[in-house]
């Protein structure tokens, strides 16, 4: 059974406009928009004032109304994001063919990690994140390289907000620990997960930036304890991670340009 959803009129009744003007090839006047939508004028201009307020849409000299600048901000940074994905890719291809463990990419999105793309371990003992899903910050590697240029006073906001659940033995649950640790991580410039999230589970990351030198994405690589050691991450996995992420950065510096 599907998700249930309250509707909220108001809402909806924005969102009914917002298409309307979308689904035209020109300009649309109030009175249309009430015709369209089967709303009384007055409801109409009400929501329009709204959405002109947020730069939603824009009201013209005659009185007609187009989409506002708001919607060209939001596509870009959407197509950036699909942008990142698809050049990040084939390099998501590329270590797990190298490490044959799982491979993520991960965003910060409200002081959590979420995964936006993911290439699954050849091998039948694997480690599985469900695209969408989310994570702390404090306990994952994805999360500790996503703030390696995050202020510490900004890290702090973020754990309080967000809280530090122990999640095993080996869980960061203080925020002197959790500073301590992210002075490590800048240091080697990449960040371990030692079994601190799941007990089974170790993973090393590694941040991507932009052109003026702001973190993106975070790439990781996840294995098995059993199998994933920390002698080799430190000695094999982490700097094929490095060598990707320091491409991929360099692209995204190119593609700016």
């Amino acid at each position: 059974m599907g998700k249930q959803f309250l509707e909220v009129q108001s809402l909806q009744r924005a969102l009914d406009i917002l298409e309307s003007i979308a689904c035209s090839t020109k300009p649309v006047p109030l009175k249309t928009l009430a015709d369209i939508t089967g709303l009384p004028k007055s409801t109409v201009y009400r929501l329009l004032g709204n959405l002109e307020n947020r730069e939603y849409v824009r009201c013209n000299q005659d009185g007609s109304y187009q989409l506002g600048l708001k919607f060209l901000v939001l596509s870009q940074r959407a197509d950036q994001s699909f942008e990142l994905k698809q050049l990040v890719r084939p390099f998501l291809l590329q270590l797990s063919e190298l490490t044959r463990e799982t491979v993520h990419l991960g965003m910060l999105q409200q002081g959590k990690v979420v995964y936006g793309d993911t290439v699954d371990s050849p091998q039948s003992v694997r480690l599985v994140a469900q695209l969408g899903s989310n994570n702390p910050i404090h306990c994952t590697s994805l999360g500790k390289a996503l703030l390696m240029n995050t202020p510490d006073e900004q890290i702090l906001l973020m754990l309080d907000a967000a809280g530090m659940e122990r999640r095993t033995e080996f869980t960061l649950t203080t925020q002197e620990e959790f500073l301590a640790d992210m002075a490590r991580v800048r240091k080697r410039g990449y960040s371990f997960d030692d079994r601190e999230s799941a007990v089974e589970c170790r993973c090393v990351g590694a941040p991507i930036y932009d052109h003026d030198g702001n973190v993106v994405a975070a790439i990781s690589i996840s294995g098995p304890a059993s199998r994933f050691s920390l002698e080799l991450i430190e000695c094999e996995v982490a700097p094929k991670l490095l060598v990707a992420t320091q491409k991929i950065s360099r692209f995204l510096g190119m593609m700016s340009i």
